[in-house]
């Protein structure tokens, strides 16, 4: 069994995550509808609907991830979707659209397909697995609060940090190969 700290600096670092996420393609709405349209997995005329869907969904689980009595169900929801984005990247990936955004909104701008994508998709279902795992119940103290918070704040900025590198990868081949 882990330490209640650990399962819940990773509860909240993805609770982050897909909160801001959900903010940004909401921030976005139009960019990100031409995103998943861009996949080609759905009928065009899904796409207003289901874009909608995954942005209240990712909100969703967001925010459920911040109830403890929600948790379990939120951790679960949470993989699902991930799932999901994640096939629809690796299927378009194999089908060699690597040049087409792949919609995960953010601070770090457009992000096109990659691998990168993928690898740091299941870096966020293994936080969320993590999260999942018992933890024996005892009080949390102050410190043990200041480490959760300052725990989830450095994982939540390290997805941040690499989702930002994956939007800038593709620049600086270009200026590099320029």
């Amino acid at each position: 069994m882990l330490d209640p700290v650990v399962t819940l600096v990773c509860s909240l670092a993805c609770a982050a995550v897909f909160l801001s996420g959900a903010f940004g393609k909401w921030r976005e709405r139009e960019r990100f509808a031409a995103a998943m349209e861009g996949y080609d997995l759905i009928p065009t005329v899904a796409v207003p609907t289901a874009s909608t869907t995954i942005i209240l969904a990712e909100a969703a689980v967001g925010l459920a991830l911040l109830l403890p009595q929600a948790a379990p169900l939120a951790q679960g929801g949470g993989l699902a979707l991930l799932a999901v984005v994640t096939a629809a990247v690796i299927i378009n990936l194999l089908r060699g659209r690597h040049e087409i955004s792949c919609g995960c909104g953010g601070a770090s701008g457009e992000q096109q397909l990659s691998w990168g994508v993928v690898a740091r998709n299941a870096v966020l279902a293994l936080a969320l697995l993590v999260a999942a795992l018992p933890a024996p119940e005892r009080d949390l103290s102050a410190l043990d609060h200041a480490m959760v918070a300052l725990g989830a704040l450095m994982l939540a900025g390290l997805y941040a940090a690499a989702s930002q590198l994956l939007a800038n990868h593709p620049r600086l081949w270009t200026l590099r190969n320029s």
